[in-house]
């Protein structure tokens, strides 16, 4: 199963550099790659979102045409499939409240990315960091529902825990 994701993602890595980032839209254009992390990390928890993210994220790093310091999109990518994988795992939210929580963590990854860039000397002004990141979080929002169904089709569903009878009521 772990390699089927790990080419899964290799796979959007790809379609994401070679035909995805071409789209002609006036903001930003959806980032499949993200989206596919971060419910994977819905679906399956912290360290299988924090997993996904550093692989793809890796993927995003080596994939010409790359641009920023290694490893930046696998600090960012790791560190939000993780932290969705914690809170979703934490809380169990409904189906919009778990669409929103990904459109919210695809707008924070696109800013936690303009941030490693920003750290690593490339100059950054707050407003048009913002612009992208809002359309990113909208094509997020779009994306959630197949992206989620996609991710939960296999994960495990947590079983109620076994009821325990103490000894001494047993024998009775």
């Amino acid at each position: 199963m772990v390699g089927l994701v790990a080419a899964g993602l290799l796979g959007l890595v790809v379609v994401q550099v070679a035909v995805v980032a071409f789209l002609p839209t006036p903001v930003a254009v959806p980032d499949l790659v993200l989206v596919a992390v971060l419910a994977l990390a819905h679906a399956h928890g912290p360290w299988a979102g924090g997993l996904a993210g550093a692989w793809a994220g890796l993927m995003l790093d080596l994939v010409p045409p790359a641009a920023g310091p290694l490893g930046g999109w696998m600090l960012v990518l790791g560190l939000v499939g993780a932290a969705l994988g914690r809170i979703v795992a934490t809380n169990r939210p409904g189906p919009f409240t778990s669409m929103a929580l990904l459109a919210v963590a695809v707008g924070l990854a696109v800013l936690g990315r303009a941030m490693v860039l920003w750290f690593a000397g490339t100059p950054l002004e707050l407003v048009p960091a913002l612009l992208p990141a809002l359309a990113s979080a909208g094509w997020g929002l779009v994306l959630a529902p197949v992206a989620l169904l996609l991710a939960s089709r296999n994960a495990a569903r947590p079983t109620a825990p076994a009821r325990t009878v103490p000894a001494e009521l047993g024998a009775r």
